[in-house]
């Protein structure tokens, strides 16, 4: 008698955490396919567009920026404990930000589109994204484009910063750190973490074309030197899909600190004349490392 109702209780315990569980995970499903257009929406009926520095003049800031100016901030210090992918998604989205460009009246409406991925790196609006992404503005040999009026940033919630300045980038490294006007609000910065090696796990969150603060996760799959001669052209590789618009995008170890950022992919084809026949895609990002090259900290928080 005392074994079954010890046995009832045992039952009891696991039913109700088993049920505690399936309770708290409760699903969200976003309708991201008015996204672009309610940004559009707020920028007009906020009247915060005449607000937002241009293409123009953010290229003009950024031609007195010298290359690895050092960004001077305290980064959040890493976690050291280990979380779920579910948490890692819930806690770091806040930090993730789309990068998106503001396209005036031409010969069709004006329209806002996705651009790229960004990171917050502190509560007052320093963020980090790719040198490509901001190449209009910091080669001296690109041109503009026309059509473009206004880049700057967005939360998943719809809230628009304006882009204030560059205040730092590395060509090789492939990376750009900007200030945006937090228009009060206090954001979440990204714990960063350190390099991580062959072998290890790794989560991203960014903005693939058309699906924004879409989840992948793999592996690291190389750590090379693209020159030898230059810590900033080192690269992981890794097996964790993205694509175009995910440039920028934060890549995390299991405990949620960014470890490395989204750069480019490199297809392998079986051959250079038709029919081609992709075979791979090796997909590189640039170690925190190269970030840390320019942060420059007294200590961390």
């Amino acid at each position: 008698m005392e074994f079954c109702s010890k046995l009832s209780c045992i039952l009891l315990c696991c039913f109700l955490v088993g049920n505690g569980r399936g309770m708290a995970q409760e699903v969200v499903y976003r309708d991201y396919t008015r996204q672009e257009a309610a940004l559009l929406d707020s920028l007009k009926k906020e009247g915060v567009l005449p607000l937002f520095k241009g293409m123009r003049a953010l290229r003009q800031q950024a031609r007195g920026v010298k290359e690895s100016t050092p960004v001077n901030i305290v980064p959040r210090r890493a976690g050291k404990r280990e979380v779920t992918p579910e948490n890692i998604i819930k806690e770091r989205r806040v930090s993730v930000l789309t990068v998106n460009k503001y396209q005036g009246v031409t010969t069709r409406p004006d329209m806002v589109y996705g651009w790229a991925t960004a990171v917050v790196l502190t509560a007052d609006g320093v963020c980090v994204t790719n040198f490509h992404v901001f190449w209009e503005l910091l080669d001296p040999a690109a041109k503009l484009n026309p059509a473009d009026s206004v880049i700057f940033v967005a939360t998943e919630d719809g809230r628009a910063y304006p882009i204030t300045e560059i205040l730092s980038f590395n060509k090789a490294a492939d990376m750009a750190f900007f200030k945006i006007d937090t228009r009060g609000d206090v954001l979440t910065p990204m714990p960063l973490g350190d390099d991580l090696s062959a072998g290890a796990n790794v989560h991203l969150l960014s903005n693939p074309e058309g699906y924004p603060y879409a989840y992948t996760h793999g592996r690291v799959s190389r750590t090379i030197a693209l020159n030898p001669g230059d810590p900033f052209s080192r690269r992981m590789e890794m097996t964790a899909d993205f694509a175009k618009g995910s440039s920028g995008g934060p890549i995390m170890d299991d405990r949620g600190n960014m470890v490395s950022m989204v750069s480019c992919i490199r297809a392998i084809y079986f051959s250079n004349q038709p029919p081609y026949h992709l075979q791979m895609n090796v997909k590189l990002t640039i170690p925190v490392s190269s970030l840390r090259r320019v942060i420059k900290s007294p200590k961390q928080k």
